[in-house]
């Protein structure tokens, strides 16, 4: 009587085989996990940066209170970051490093470059709401910048949904996961492909 585990047949063998590279290759994947989950400079500084993150918030286009606004900012911000869990402050007493910090600008009147957000936020000039809010913001260690997203949108006040929306698509740009792309598809790495025939690498 033959033995379900055994495999002989070449098809049957080149599927067992797959199963277990398959099986090496997840626990490489997870070892590797927390070396290699961040590889954008902002990201992987936000990963190892202790928290609470300062955060600066430049304008206030909708001359509502300043404190509900950094709240607000601070913490849909903080939620539009995918794959990482972190907490922004606006105060510098309760931040737990001065650096790495986040500059975020809303309705400037010019397009400023990245620099200038991290070595003079407060020259940046801004405006009040109008049909169309833009938010320009930076991930700074000192005057060095680590991540810079630009996105615009109509937004109907603060309160209303499309600001959040807003501030989390922000969030994607200044601190984008690219694991997907790290590694390929799911979980597998990238160089991981496993053919029709089983094959492995390219």
């Amino acid at each position: 009587m033959a033995l379900p585990w055994l495999c002989a047949t070449p098809p049957c063998r080149r599927a067992r085989w797959s199963a277990v590279l398959m099986g090496g290759a997840l626990l490489f994947g997870c070892d590797r996990g927390a070396e290699t989950e961040a590889q954008h400079p902002a990201r992987r500084a936000l990963a190892a940066a202790e928290e609470p993150v300062p955060i600066t918030v430049v304008g206030n286009p909708f001359a509502m209170d300043q404190t509900r606004l950094n709240a607000l900012v601070s913490t849909e911000l903080a939620e539009g970051i995918s794959g990482l869990s972190t907490h922004f402050t606006t105060s510098p007493e309760r931040a737990a490093a001065p650096d790495p910090r986040v500059v975020l600008v809303l309705n400037p009147l010019s397009d400023p470059a990245p620099e200038t957000l991290c070595t003079a936020p407060d020259a940046i000039a801004t405006g009040p709401a109008t049909d169309r809010l833009r938010i320009v913001a930076a991930f700074c260690r000192a005057d060095q910048v680590l991540g810079f997203a630009r996105a615009e949108d109509a937004v109907s006040g603060p309160t209303g949904q499309d600001f959040r929306r807003l501030l989390w698509r922000t969030a994607k740009l200044l601190f984008p996961d690219d694991y997907e792309e790290t590694y390929g598809f799911g979980i597998l790495p990238r160089w991981l492909d496993f053919g029709v025939g089983g094959s492995i690498g390219e």
